[in-house]
C-alpha cells in the first residue's frame, strides 16, 4: 500500500529548477559539493520531495506550466545563489 506521506531525496545542480522548488514550498534539506565533468566545482541542491508530487512538479515547471509568485521565485534564486559561495 502507497503512502501519501512518502517522500524521496532528489539532488540537481540545476539553479533555476531548485529556486522553483523552493517556491512551491519543497523543502531543502542541504547542499553538496561536487565537481563537473571539467574538475570544476559546483552545488548540489538536496531536496526531500514528496514522491506524488515530484512527476508533476518537474513536468509544471520544465513545460512551462507551472506558476510560483515571482518575487518568492527571485528570492528563492537569490538564497539559492548565495549558498554557492558560501
Amino acid at each position: 500500500m502507497s503512502d501519501d506521506n512518502e517522500t524521496m531525496i532528489y539532488r540537481t545542480s540545476d539553479l533555476y529548477f531548485s529556486a522553483y522548488l523552493c517556491a512551491v514550498d519543497i523543502s531543502m534539506t542541504t547542499t553538496e559539493n561536487d565537481k563537473n565533468e571539467n574538475g570544476m566545482k559546483k552545488i548540489v541542491f538536496v531536496f526531500r520531495v514528496p514522491k506524488k508530487d515530484f512527476d508533476r512538479l518537474k513536468a509544471q515547471f520544465f513545460g512551462g506550466s507551472g506558476t510560483v509568485k515571482v518575487q518568492k521565485y527571485v528570492q528563492s534564486l537569490k538564497n539559492l545563489k548565495s549558498l554557492c559561495f558560501v
